[in-house]
């Protein structure tokens, strides 16, 4: 075995141009499930590995290990056992009779409608200890900002990438680019997010250059467009005022607005569009409607859901 990890790692070098990193990754996998084998069968050669076998590893990794990583290490005996069937060590690839996991859907915690507002409003409470012009409008766009992560449901990325001429609060909405595809949508804009904006609008010069043409919405203090990693900044200090301790990215605020819309009534294709998903199962991960809301809902509309009711007959 030795020797086909040898000449495995000097084709991942030479033949498939892997960085160091990758083929020490690679190499780790294969002898993890190669100590795996010797434990299972003593004896074990390579042209005997069997589907099964790969399965049992993936069982056991799982109990210790997250799926992606599963994953990965699946797709390194894949690529190893490729190496062998190229070299006519073995007939077959067992690794691609192998499914990987399934890979658990991540999502952001779950703020409520009052960690929510807690959260949104965290830059006010901050308003009346600055002083300065240019601070009360630092402190006037974060408000804005997190008004809006929450009112629209915005990435951080489209946020940041928002320009003045984007706006138009006089119909409650802004043009929002994705930079998937440099797609455009209009986004509502509610009435808490257009008052937030229009007082940062009003003390936005304080932050411009002296000349400057810059048309991005949100400025840093040089004058520039604001980066992401800015409002990742500012949404954990203020979600470090929350209970529990939670470490909150800014989009927590955009699942906030997905769930919290949706147990409010709203249909599932329109947040879909708010969102800007390509596809309705993307949008269908931030369902967390509770059991009681849908037993609510399906009261209320549901003809048949009581059983005292009677038929009417025509």
């Amino acid at each position: 075995m030795p020797d086909l990890l040898a000449a495995f790692e000097g084709f991942l070098a030479e033949g498939a141009g892997a960085a160091p990193l990758t083929r020490a990754a690679y190499v780790r996998d294969v002898r993890e499930f190669a100590a795996f084998l010797s434990g299972r069968s003593p004896g074990w050669d390579w042209p005997s590995v069997h589907d099964n076998d790969v399965l049992a590893w993936m069982a056991d990794g799982l109990k210790r290990k997250k799926r992606s990583t599963m994953s990965r290490k699946l797709m390194s005996l894949r690529k190893f056992f490729d190496f062998l069937l190229a070299r006519e060590v073995v007939e077959a690839n067992p690794a691609r009779q192998v499914t990987p996991p399934r890979q658990g859907r991540h999502l952001p915690p779950r703020l409520s409608v009052d960690e929510a507002f807690h959260l949104v409003q965290g830059p006010a409470k901050s308003a009346a200890k600055t002083q300065s012009p240019a601070g009360q409008a630092a402190t006037l766009r974060d408000l804005a900002m997190l008004e809006v992560l929450y009112s629209s449901g915005l990435r951080v990325s489209e946020l940041t990438g928002l320009d003045t001429g984007h706006l138009r609060l006089d119909l409650g909405l802004v043009r929002v680019v994705s930079g998937k595809g440099g797609k455009e949508r209009w986004v509502p804009v509610g009435a808490r997010a257009a008052e937030a904006l229009n007082r940062y609008l009003a003390a936005r010069p304080e932050l411009l250059a002296e000349g400057s043409g810059e048309e991005a919405l949100f400025l840093n203090q040089r004058g520039g467009r604001l980066s992401p990693r800015s409002v990742q900044n500012l949404v954990s200090r203020y979600a470090g005022e929350l209970s529990h301790g939670r470490r909150l990215s800014p989009h927590a605020l955009r699942h906030a607005m997905a769930t919290h819309l949706l147990e409010g009534g709203a249909d599932l294709r329109s947040v879909q569009e708010m969102l800007g998903h390509k596809s309705l199962s993307t949008t269908q991960k931030y369902t967390h409607l509770t059991v009681d809301r849908l037993l609510k809902v399906y009261d209320q509309a549901h003809p048949r859901a009581h059983g005292d009711d009677k038929d009417k007959e025509g």
